[in-house]
């Protein structure tokens, strides 16, 4: 139960060796993948550790070209690159949505078959090429469509990512029928019981079309997938905002494979938000409530931190 002190609010301190100052900044990057151009922003912070680990944080169903700035502004993931001496990409998805396993005809990225894994080896070869990248941290975090993508990722890279963090979006169906990774992943999965989007219990999604299994069924089978213990433990989850209308509830299930754990975060009449961040006045009208006991960046990369891959076989 590596992950309990996080559930109950404790935040480590990081051991980490500068390489030297420098300003943190943005670059925004573009590669050829399949003959399209595919833009991503990459944070490199100003103290950059020898090796870095990568984080990358997909946004969920956006207007074309604006889901970089959406995830951003609900994340502020950079400042915890910054904080935490990390790098951060923010890829843009093909027209706005992520081909995340989905049988989705509105998704352009569905109808036109992108191969997103593609578009994350590709970033991640340049990445590596360009900076000394951990590959024991290797990372995935997501939103919405970003979600349900991470899971997709991860089953499909396997080998490469040490943890994922979706929040608000399980496995996709049909992918879940045929979902069989190589080697165990942990996960933090972080989803409102009272999403209007995406439903906690599974089935089809509102916005954007297609299905997911549900939120526990999908916490279940990624637990079984890592040969975690059968059953979850409830691990106490202070409820510290009583005005926020929410609370959240943690499950682990702990001991899988090579040190992996799968954790579940149940955000009781929590909405499709990112706990910790207040959306504007009309998104909470149609999103429902935000949690506010916690703050789910911070959260994830205290999990990432706690679940390297050098502990693996």
């Amino acid at each position: 139960m590596r992950f309990t002190i996080l559930c109950l609010g404790f935040l480590g301190v990081l051991p980490l060796f500068s390489m030297g100052q420098a300003a943190s900044e943005f670059h925004n990057n573009s590669i050829q993948v399949e003959g399209r151009t595919r833009g991503y922003r990459l944070f490199v912070p100003s103290d950059l550790p020898n090796p870095v680990p990568l984080v990358f944080v997909f946004h969920g169903t956006e207007t074309p070209g604006h889901g970089i700035d959406s995830i951003i502004k609900i994340t502020r993931f950079e400042d915890i690159g910054q904080i935490h001496h990390a790098l951060i990409i923010f890829p843009e998805a093909y027209e706005g949505n992520w081909n995340d396993g989905r049988l989705d005809n509105q998704a352009r990225s569905y109808r036109d078959g992108i191969d997103d894994i593609a578009f994350v080896d590709a970033m991640l070869a340049q990445t590596e090429h360009d900076y000394h990248v951990d590959r024991a941290r290797i990372d995935a975090t997501g939103f919405s469509n970003g979600a349900i993508f991470c899971h997709y990722l991860a089953a499909h890279r396997a080998n490469v990512f040490a943890a994922i963090a979706p929040v608000g979006g399980p496995i996709a169906i049909p992918f879940s029928a045929w979902f069989h990774p190589r080697f165990p992943v942990s996960v933090l999965e972080v989803h409102g019981t009272s999403d209007p989007i995406v439903p906690y219990r599974g089935g089809s999604i509102t916005d954007d079309g297609g299905e997911v299994l549900g939120v526990e069924a999908t916490a279940e089978l990624w637990a079984e997938t890592d040969q975690c213990r059968r059953d979850s433990i409830e691990i106490p989850a202070p409820d510290r905002n009583a005005q926020d209308g929410c609370y959240s509830q943690c499950f682990e299930w702990s001991q899988g494979k090579d040190g992996t754990d799968v954790v579940l975060y149940r955000i009781i009449a929590g909405g499709h938000t990112w706990p910790g961040h207040l959306p504007g006045f009309l998104s909470s009208l149609f999103l429902g409530k935000v949690c506010m006991d916690f703050d789910a960046s911070e959260l994830i990369w205290n999990f990432f931190w706690d679940h390297p891959r050098n502990e693996r076989s």
